[in-house]
């Protein structure tokens, strides 16, 4: 598999994974690993995400790095109206974040706050269903929890290893696994008409009786996805947004994309690291000091924060740098980001 093959398979305009998915993977890799590395591996992929950030980016995706920005309070980018676009007919118009519709509350001891993940997936029948995941770390490194949120049952492995079950006077379904370094279970029940929920648990959760503790506190709990795009081409839709930190809109007729993601820090040489740059040019978006750069098949924009992140925005050539930086002053950053 080339580089390409892989951003576009594991990018943020990638379909996003199932908790069946996650759970299958997971066993998979926790049967051939000790403790000790399990441990290690965990964290492994960061590092690697990381490196990509080195790598040149292309317009025509975005790559996903996995950043850590430091506390703060939150950054609101937005206050400005948009041009129309004059040269190319977009139109700019306000656009609804995603919002995560539930949560552990309270949430248990010994898990950190969530990363959000989703967008949307085509079912058998090729429809459209909207898929969202919430992954909360625990504290010790090893185990973890994530709550999916769909309109549907999904099974979560073969026939013969779902387990029927009651939760909550409702009927529900748990699959279990096994593994040499640590156990997981799927716990599956329809909360509501249209409302599936998917509890997984993994190391310390990794019981029925603990993915039930757990199944108990989840309540309505609307949460925006701390990475938003407030502005965006009328009729754009949300494609996908991942680990809080990217966030892809996707016009659903000719397949452009935008995306945003934060970053560690700002890049200093945006010559070298965007593919196909023309120039670089000083704006402002919003008072700050901002670097946008023409390629050939488009725009990035790169924009810092106060706590010395930054986020990078990748729009197409059927916008106009003018507008690419309207859109930059509407992207809001909330602390959960951090």
């Amino acid at each position: 598999m080339n580089d390409l093959e892989l951003l576009r398979e594991h990018g943020p305009d990638a379909p996003p994974v199932s908790s069946a998915a996650l759970s299958s993977a997971r066993h998979r890799l926790m049967a051939e690993m000790t403790p000790a590395a399990s441990a290690r591996r965990r964290w492994g992929w960061r590092r690697a995400s990381w490196a990509l950030q080195h790598r040149r980016v292309g317009l025509g995706f975005a790559v996903a790095v996995v950043v850590t920005a430091a506390a703060g309070g939150s950054v609101v980018l937005s206050e400005h109206h948009a041009p129309v676009g004059r040269s190319t007919g977009v139109q700019l118009v306000a656009f609804d974040a995603p919002v995560f519709p539930i949560g552990l509350r309270p949430r248990p001891a010994g898990l950190a706050a969530a990363t959000f993940s989703g967008g949307v997936a085509r079912d058998e029948q090729g429809n459209d269903r909207p898929v969202m995941t919430a992954v909360f770390p625990a504290t010790d490194g090893v185990s973890d929890v994530y709550l999916g949120v769909g309109d549907r049952y999904v099974p979560q492995d073969a026939p013969e290893r779902v387990r029927s079950v009651s939760l909550q006077g409702v009927p529900g379904f748990v699959v279990e696994h096994d593994a040499q370094s640590g156990a997981s279970v799927v716990l599956s029940w329809q909360r509501r008409p249209g409302q599936w929920i998917t509890l997984t648990g993994h190391g310390r959760f990794g019981s029925e009786a603990a993915v039930r503790a757990l199944a108990a506190t989840v309540a309505d709990d609307a949460q925006p996805v701390p990475l938003q795009v407030r502005l965006a081409p009328a009729g754009w839709r949300l494609a996908a947004f991942k680990d809080s930190k990217i966030v892809t809109l996707r016009d659903p007729d000719s397949g452009e994309e935008l995306s945003a993601n934060l970053v560690k820090a700002p890049e200093r040489n945006l010559m070298g690291l965007v593919s196909g740059a023309k120039r670089v040019s000083a704006v402002q978006v919003n008072g700050r000091e901002s670097e946008l750069v023409q390629t050939l098949n488009g725009w990035f924009l790169q924009v810092p924060l106060p706590d010395g992140t930054a986020f990078h925005l990748q729009a197409p050539a059927v916008l106009t740098g003018e507008q690419v930086v309207a859109v930059g002053a509407q992207v809001i950053v909330t602390p959960h980001a951090r």
